[in-house]
């Protein structure tokens, strides 16, 4: 039976029991893992913020939640596209087990990471305890040369080693990892859109998307309008988005009015004909005066107490 196991590793004597690297292990991995998310998330709004024809079809607006909300549809359509064989849902998918051998060279503890990407592998290795290594390389293949710079006895070690928690002749593993222990990413990036679209604090992205003065007013007037309205954003995406378009309206009816149009507009962004969507701080946030802020609230609460 060919053997490929690119991705083995050893736990090192420094490394804590199960249940404390699980810990540290749960940390780092989802530090990565919402790292690597805002990027996805960024390309599938910048679809639609650059698709007019989408965004003005299916919105009727550049409204923020929105976008996020068409880019997270998108993304799945897309996703439920593909071929079982792919990444269905979750290419940002994280998960490793553990495994010990007791043999003649002693007790050693594996393990053996399955990742959608190789960030969190390097992540794992990056681990340390007290100034050591958590982790190290343990990769074992049986139908390629044993690499220069490990000995016969190592390779051979690994080979043994692998082979008992393989063992296909065994019932319990079935030349599988399915029966050892192990840890499993419990993030999506499904889950991540959601958060966004809720507006969870601990989930943050920065997107420059607001490629206009006129984006960047209303993405500002909506925020203000919010924040002084104390609304809950944790009660679902439905009524997350029916609040954003009471507001945007009444953003709209007061843009339409003569003090709607003379109300200063933020300055342009730098470069902006050359930004695309960028991950990053935006520049200086844009205060819209607050007698504006005041008016879009009436017009809001208005909508809101006609039950629009």
């Amino acid at each position: 039976m060919s053997t490929k196991l690119y991705e083995g590793l050893r736990l090192t004597a420094h490394a804590p029991d199960l249940f404390e690297l699980t810990r540290v292990i749960s940390k780092r991995m989802r530090k990565v893992f919402r790292e690597l998310a805002v990027p996805v998330i960024a390309r599938n709004v910048a679809r639609v913020v650059d698709d007019a024809e989408v965004r003005e079809r299916d919105m009727g607006g550049p409204l923020h939640n929105y976008l996020v909300y068409r880019a997270r549809k998108l993304w799945l359509d897309e996703q439920a596209g593909l071929d079982d064989r792919m990444t269905f849902y979750d290419p940002l998918r994280f998960r490793i087990v553990f495994g010990e051998v007791d043999d003649e060279w002693g007790t050693h503890r594996l393990a053996y990471p399955f990742a959608g990407n190789r960030a969190y592998t390097d992540a794992l290795m990056a681990l340390e305890a007290d100034g050591h290594p958590i982790f190290v390389d343990y990769h074992y293949q049986n139908q390629a040369d044993r690499p220069a710079k490990i000995s016969d006895n190592e390779w051979k070690r690994r080979r043994d080693d692998w082979s008992s928690l393989l063992d296909a002749e065994d019932p319990e593993t079935d030349g599988t990892f399915e029966h050892l222990p192990g840890w499993q990413l419990p993030d999506s990036i499904e889950g991540v859109f959601d958060a966004v679209l809720l507006g969870y604090k601990s989930t943050t992205i920065h997107l420059n998307e607001h490629r206009t003065i006129e984006h960047r007013m209303r993405r500002a007037l909506n925020g203000a309008v919010t924040l002084d309205l104390d609304l809950d954003e944790a009660n679902g995406i439905s009524r997350v988005l029916t609040r954003n378009r009471r507001i945007e309206r009444a953003i709209s009816q007061y843009l339409d009015t003569a003090e709607g149009k003379a109300m200063p507009r933020p300055t342009p962004l730098p470069g902006v004909r050359e930004l695309d969507v960028m991950i990053g701080e935006l520049p200086p946030v844009y205060e819209p005066p607050a007698e504006a802020v005041a008016q879009i609230r009436k017009l809001y609460h208005e909508q809101a107490l006609a039950g629009d």
